[in-house]
């Protein structure tokens, strides 16, 4: 049944397309030409050397992290850790449960404070940044969380969450403006301009990571993290997103952090990879490397869990 042969086939796996697949695609009984072409190595490893011919957006020095436990003592959780992310470049960050992927990318936009190091973005060290110099900087840093349900207040309307936040950055000079661009991003991320006055709740789980990222963009940000962006949603849109994500990144210039569980959805996506191991970074390398030649015995490990790599 197409529907069966859609479900199968929009997963990522170990060949690269230039775009995934769809379940809607298989539906229509035609497949868009991107799907059909594959991203060679080669052309992934000159496009990797091209984004990191310059300077770094990014760059994490010595990063630490520890939280309280009981009896007064301290869990670390991340240690020491130094990396760069390049404009342009998605860089994926994988691990086990517990490694400190979601902590590493909230202490980066400090909605966590690391304990030690420093971040560096665009030349400056946001851990010196006062509680002001932190909120103007944060238009730049977004987060798309894991769970669409509970990323929009329910009580705003869809054109409301997204003109507030423009509001809050000083976005637009009037409300008009505002409420223009609000569908204009909603047109884009594949929604429709008359769901601007709609709330939260009207729409499926797929629709609402759209209208999230819609928001997000209205800040038109620089870098994103993107939290396990698409876990929650069923496999038959992740694709969707996925191809979304990418098409958006080419369009503005966008940079990912793209944490994640799954090494095949993390190697379609990035460009490079790090994984974590309890906190510590256990390898980081291109994504086509790392995925064919692991250097640490805990990214085999990683790996030997993914079908079809074993």
């Amino acid at each position: 049944h197409p529907y069966t042969r859609g479900l199968l086939a929009c997963r990522p796996g170990r060949t690269q397309p230039r775009k995934l697949p769809t379940v809607d695609d298989f539906l229509r009984g035609e497949l868009p030409p991107g799907t059909q072409e594959l991203v060679s190595d080669e052309s992934r490893r000159q496009h990797l050397e091209k984004l990191m011919a310059g300077p770094p957006l990014l760059r994490v020095k010595g990063l630490a992290k520890d939280f309280p436990a009981a009896g007064g003592a301290r869990t670390p959780v991340l240690h020491d850790l130094t990396f760069e992310v390049f404009p342009g470049e998605s860089l994926g960050i994988v691990g086990g449960s517990g490694s400190g992927k979601t902590t590493l990318g909230r202490s980066i936009l400090r909605l966590v404070e690391p304990g030690a190091g420093e971040v560096v973005y665009r030349g400056t060290d946001l851990r010196q940044l006062d509680d002001r110099g932190m909120r103007a900087m944060r238009r730049e840093l977004q987060l798309i969380f894991q769970d669409p349900y509970s990323s929009l207040n329910p009580r705003l309307t869809v054109g409301g969450a997204i003109t507030e936040a423009m509001a809050v950055h000083g976005i637009g000079s009037h409300a008009r403006e505002r409420r223009e661009r609000a569908m204009a991003l909603l047109d884009r991320v594949g929604l429709e301009a008359a769901h601007f006055d709609r709330f939260p709740h009207q729409f499926s789980g797929g629709q609402r990571q759209r209208i999230v990222i819609a928001r997000t963009l209205a800040l038109e940000p620089r870098l994103i993290v993107c939290d396990e962006s698409i876990a929650a949603l069923d496999v038959s849109v992740q694709a969707q997103v996925l191809n979304l994500l990418n098409d958006l990144k080419e369009e503005h210039g966008l940079t990912y952090l793209f944490i994640s569980h799954d090494l095949n959805v993390v190697r379609y996506m990035c460009d490079r990879i790090l994984v974590l191991e309890q906190g510590h970074i256990a390898e980081l390398g291109p994504s086509d490397d790392l995925y064919e030649h692991p250097q640490a015995e805990y990214t085999r490990r990683l790996l030997s869990a993914v079908p079809g790599t074993a």
